[in-house]
């Protein structure tokens, strides 16, 4: 075999009242179907130190994306003719017509691209790149199909790492509908809000990933990304008519953080999360010319979480950090109770004590310990919540029940209150300045 080598998320009493009084739940039809897309969304996490890049005005800025991570084999074929070539050195590795799948696999430091006849090509440093042959043509990878070029490279353990590189409109097209959800036309202001806020987010942090070899992850860690199969005309349209449109404060691109459902306010980000307090990331109340909430529609608009204390006992045994766990062995808990609120409503400080000891836990890093007892334990909904317990006659936990309202984070944009503005007739830029204060809209290209 021959070796081709190249380059290298207010509290009180009252809460409970206004739960009841809101109580709120769609079937998941129309609306709340259209929700469904939302359960994951909301980008990234707690703001890292990320420095904001400047954008240039005489092109659409291309973008890296990491789609797959730790694979251990990839395979790829396109939807008209495309190449394999070898990015240090520029040679074709290959060529191939619709349908025919090469498969790429590390070996050791190495990528080792397969024929579809199964004929080995050598080994390569890499990165491989995949790329269409004809204008308008895609590449399929892992079942999805893609705009731009394909890279593969080696991430440092022996794995694959593939990733998208396109262009910021076009990247938009694979993130908005899965966001947003697919909305009607007459919606199109929260999909214009969405578009905006995604493309801000995504330029705000180019670079942010780049030791892993690309600018963003396709998935909550960034914005979720999931390139042509989900494209549609609404959002196209969309982020057509915001092309280049970004938001801004004082100058400077801003961190558009957004969430699914924010129950009725949104949180304050150094409430939220370990960060300082940023003007328009800052608590504000879902509501205007109208009745009732603008996320009032939404299925999370008010929920309900249940335990029995086993039930519990067991998540905390794999939710809690070790430095809650400290003697080892089963959990049992004694009591658990909300220390703190921020101004939103919103649990700050919860305790949990365990045979363990005592352990104090904040912000959003709740949702990650009070996990649910659906399948897959998935987290807390959101810490916008009242506990109820009803204890046993030794005076421990029983029964245990939240009585919440949100999904997400509740910092920044709320996306079901965007549509609930939409419906109501707000424009765009009345969404994105009623979820980030103080902000201009601006043309970056």
């Amino acid at each position: 075999m021959s070796v081709r080598q190249s380059g290298r998320w207010a509290g009180g009493q009252v809460w409970p009242q206004m739960l009841t009084r809101h109580a709120h739940t769609l079937p998941l039809t129309g609306r709340g179907l259209v929700l469904l897309l939302m359960i994951f969304s909301g980008c990234g996490g707690p703001p890292s130190r990320v420095r904001i890049q400047p954008v240039s005005r005489d092109h659409i800025p291309t973008i890296r994306v990491g789609i797959l991570t730790d694979q251990r084999q990839v395979k790829i074929t396109g939807t008209g003719r495309f190449q394999v070539l070898d990015r240090e050195s520029g040679e074709i590795v290959g060529e191939s017509s619709r349908g025919h799948v090469w498969a790429l696999a590390p070996s050791g430091a190495w990528i080792e691209p397969t024929t579809p006849e199964g004929q080995s090509q050598g080994l390569y440093t890499g990165p491989i790149h995949i790329k269409p042959a004809e204008r308008g043509g895609r590449i399929w990878v892992s079942g999805r199909e893609y705009r731009g070029l394909i890279e593969l490279r080696t991430n440092g353990q022996g794995l694959l790492t593939v990733v998208n590189e396109l262009d910021v409109e076009n990247y938009l097209r694979g993130v908005v509908p899965v966001e947003i959800g697919r909305l009607k036309t007459s919606q199109i202001a929260a999909v214009k809000a969405q578009a905006i806020a995604a493309r801000t987010y995504v330029l705000a942090h180019r670079g942010r990933r780049k030791a892993l070899g690309f600018d963003v992850y396709g998935t909550v860690n960034d914005q979720v990304y999931r390139g042509h199969n989900v494209e549609s005309s609404v959002t196209d349209q969309a982020i057509a008519e915001t092309h280049g449109m970004i938001a801004m404060y004082k100058g400077q691109m801003i961190d558009t953080y957004y969430s699914s459902t924010c129950g009725g306010t949104t949180d304050n980000i150094h409430e939220g999360w370990k960060s300082s307090p940023i003007p328009y990331l800052s608590s504000v109340k879902d509501k205007g010319r109208g009745l009732g909430d603008f996320c009032y529609a939404s299925p999370w608009y008010r929920w309900s979480a249940r335990w029995d204390r086993t039930s519990l006992e067991r998540i905390l045994a794999s939710s809690l950090p070790a430095s809650a766990r400290r003697r080892g062995g089963k959990i049992e808990l004694y009591d658990i109770r909300i220390r703190k609120r921020s101004k939103s409503g919103r649990v700050q400080l919860l305790e949990i004590r365990t045979n363990q000891g005592k352990a104090e836990f904040r912000g959003d890093e709740i949702r990650s310990i009070l996990r649910r007892s659906t399948q897959g334990n998935p987290a807390l909904r959101s810490t916008l919540f009242n506990l109820k317990i009803q204890k046993d006659g030794n005076g421990r936990p029983k029964n245990i029940m939240v009585e919440g309202g949100g999904f997400g984070h509740g910092i920044g944009l709320c996306q079901t209150g965007a549509i609930g503005m939409a419906d109501r007739g707000y424009q765009f830029d009345q969404i994105l300045k009623h979820y980030y204060r103080g902000v201009d809209l601006r043309r970056a290209y």
